[in-house]
Parts: structure tokens; C-alpha cells; sequence
């Protein structure tokens, strides 16, 4: 579980490496339907938000390919 900037408590619920990008899809502890996709390097030290919408679309691109 990790907390994010808006004080809100998510889960973990998949990372996904792509190239030197490892996006993480992260759940609302208290509301599954409210998601978010942040993304981080090899280290995992520290994460980020994406950088654009085009970013979001592929980053959810992504999590589907990795799902089939």
C-alpha cells in the first residue's frame, strides 16, 4: 500500500516493465473504482506521475497486452 500526494491510500496492484519504465497501476483502497497509473524507473526509488493524456492511453495500452 502506498500513500500518493492527494492523501489517499492506494494498493499495488500491478507494475509493468516497459523498456527502462516500469508502470505502476495503483487502487483506491476505499473506492476500487477510482485508479490511477503512475510510473518509476528500474530502482523503484521514487515514483512520477506520466507525463501527458498520450502517456495515460499508452501506459493503459500496456496493462492490456500484458493482460492477454
Amino acid at each position: 500500500m502506498i500513500e500518493l500526494e492527494d492523501n489517499i491510500k492506494y494498493f499495488i496492484t500491478k507494475e509493468i516493465q516497459d523498456g527502462s519504465v516500469v508502470y505502476v497501476y495503483l487502487t483506491n483502497v476505499n473506492d476500487v473504482n477510482d485508479f490511477c497509473i503512475r510510473k518509476t524507473n528500474e530502482s523503484r526509488e521514487e515514483l512520477k506521475e506520466l507525463d501527458s493524456e498520450e502517456e495515460f492511453k499508452y501506459a493503459l495500452k500496456v496493462y492490456q497486452n500484458n493482460m492477454e
